[in-house]
């Protein structure tokens, strides 16, 4: 494994063996590297694996075939505990929709990775009002999910996916359920703080434009990992 590589994938490959018996393959072979702090986005239509790669990629499944390393430890070698942990410790997520605990603020929503960890000290608590406003949200912190706008729930999303200063951020269609303004302000705010911690971020997109804010921009197509 390269020690340049936060991500590595070798030979990486998914498929489903359907109610007929017939086999579905949604990607073969793909290999595929991410260096520290780099931003890469994933496009593709609708059913071509986007979201079953980038599940693949965070550990949250598990591929027919190949393996993953995220930061030299190969998931396929590790234990369900293991894999807990290490998304807890080393990843971020971001989802279309917010998944904000309702009865918790936004604060509280954003130390929920921190509380998880048995890490929320009065650091943790200082880090979560500082990065809430750096989003913009300094004076919302006390405010419910209901209380907020769809921007401001999504960019309570992305206080608590940096919250532990991850290594890898996971975004799935993270601006899907916003407007084209408030995607790229939200977006805008997102990439600064990613290169403020040099966090790498892999982002699963259908937006052409919303891809192209990020370095590089791969296309999956017939089950192929493409430039």
């Amino acid at each position: 494994m390269n020690n340049n590589y936060i991500l590595q994938t070798t030979k990486l490959s998914k498929s489903f063996t359907q109610s007929s018996g017939d086999k579905l393959q949604i990607f073969s072979n793909i290999n595929f590297n991410l260096e520290a702090g780099a931003t890469v986005s994933i496009v593709g239509s609708s059913g071509s694996g986007k979201t079953s790669l980038l599940q693949i990629l965070a550990g949250l499944d598990s591929p027919t075939d190949g393996y993953v390393s995220i930061d030299g430890e190969n998931l396929q070698q590790m234990n369900s505990n293991q894999l807990c942990q290490l998304r807890n410790k080393k990843l971020g997520f971001i989802y279309q929709f917010h998944h904000l605990l309702p009865e918790f603020t936004a604060l509280e929503n954003t130390l929920m990775p921190l509380i998880i960890g048995n890490k929320s000290d009065k650091q943790g608590k200082e880090y979560a009002n500082y990065i809430l406003s750096k989003l913009g949200l300094g004076k919302r912190t006390q405010h419910y999910p209901s209380q907020l706008s769809g921007g401001e729930r999504q960019r309570v999303a992305i206080a608590r996916a940096v919250i532990n200063q991850p290594k890898i951020i996971f975004a799935d269609e993270p601006t899907g359920n916003l407007d084209n303004t408030t995607a790229h302000q939200v977006l805008d705010i997102f990439l600064s703080l990613q290169q403020e911690l040099n966090t790498s971020l892999i982002m699963v997109t259908h937006d052409h434009e919303i891809a192209s804010r990020t370095q590089q921009k791969l296309t999956l197509h017939n089950g192929e990992l493409a430039n």
